[in-house]
């Protein structure tokens, strides 16, 4: 296994350690409140926000607070200490967690992959005119990643040897999303893997597509996925059931009305108008979350040493299909 994944997995297990320690668990009782969720303002949550705006929730009698988390590798803690009852994810960092015996499934997806490159909106960027042409060009070359061993990097490092490179050529470092473009135009990184709205400023900033990794690796598989605890998951059936169903509503109107997304941003992101108006949107489907969607991630994980042993992935998806 990388030791920076060595590294990720001890702080987030002695974390969770403290957080298990501190106020219970989640589920005795299940919430008084509103049910509280954990997420980035990504349009990759766009179904998140627009079953919140259509009354989704509480026609299925579920309450729900959207709140700010930096990543799920951050929520985990909150949501075993009871603070949170769902959080938004990248699969990958959830089966990591997963992998480490920290009890949690996945119940509902997010955005996915898409199958058509040009409508990807994630992308390995390079500056225009720079040394780096060809996923071969990385070799030796600095790519900027948003999290080490994270899906972003995975996928990009299969879709640099599924295009002629050599993934492990190459230097990965982690560079903030907001702060790629301005790494990669000055030169501080030779490529950064990114997501709309960056890929849209970084092509402003004189940046170029060198690849789109997930349609290239990944499409129609989910790209962020929500989570809960198994202990919430077991004692809240129900409150679980209206949640995976409203989000499940959303991403199945937001199919059929990809545009919508747009709308969502508005108010769900800081993206300013005239870039939301650029963008390529999310691709969502109404599929729900299955097994074959996790076993596709998985095999990335063991190809890239992610994680050293195989998943029972029949077990990480609450309800699944197959």
């Amino acid at each position: 296994m990388i030791r920076a994944m060595r590294l990720v997995v001890v702080l987030l297990a002695a974390t969770t350690a403290l957080a298990a320690c501190g106020s219970g668990p989640a589920s005795s009782g299940g919430p008084a409140g509103p049910v509280v969720v954990g997420t980035t303002p990504s349009l990759g949550n766009a179904g998140l926000y627009y079953a919140q705006s259509q009354g989704y929730f509480p026609q299925r009698g579920l309450q729900v607070e959207i709140t700010p988390a930096q990543s799920g590798s951050v929520a985990i803690p909150l949501l075993l200490n009871g603070q949170m009852q769902f959080a938004a994810t990248d699969p990958l960092s959830a089966m990591v967690a997963i992998s480490q015996n920290i009890p949690i499934s996945m119940i509902a997806p997010g955005n996915v992959g898409p199958a058509d490159p040009d409508i990807d909106p994630g992308a390995i960027l390079v500056r225009d005119g720079g040394p780096v042409r060809t996923p071969a060009d990385l070799a030796g070359r600095t790519v900027g990643v948003n999290v080490l061993n994270g899906l972003s990097h995975v996928a990009a490092m299969q879709a640099i040897d599924a295009l002629g490179g050599d993934s492990s050529a190459s230097q990965y470092v982690e560079v903030p999303l907001p702060q790629m473009v301005e790494a990669a135009a000055r030169g501080q990184v030779d490529a950064v893997v990114t997501n709309e709205p960056f890929v849209t400023t970084g092509l402003e900033a004189g940046l170029t597509r060198l690849a789109t990794p997930f349609s290239k690796v990944l499409p129609d598989v989910p790209q962020i996925v929500y989570i809960a605890t198994n202990s919430y998951i077991a004692d809240n059936p129900d409150q679980v059931s209206a949640f995976r169903d409203s989000i499940q509503q959303a991403n199945a109107y937001l199919a059929e009305n990809p545009e919508e997304s747009r709308i969502v941003g508005r108010t769900s992101t800081e993206t300013p108008p005239e870039v939301l108006d650029q963008i390529r949107v999310p691709v969502f489907n109404a599929e729900p979350l299955t097994v074959a969607d996790m076993q596709a991630i998985m095999d990335l994980m063991l190809r890239y040493r992610v994680i050293d042993q195989p998943l029972d992935v029949g077990t990480v998806v609450a309800g699944q299909g197959t």
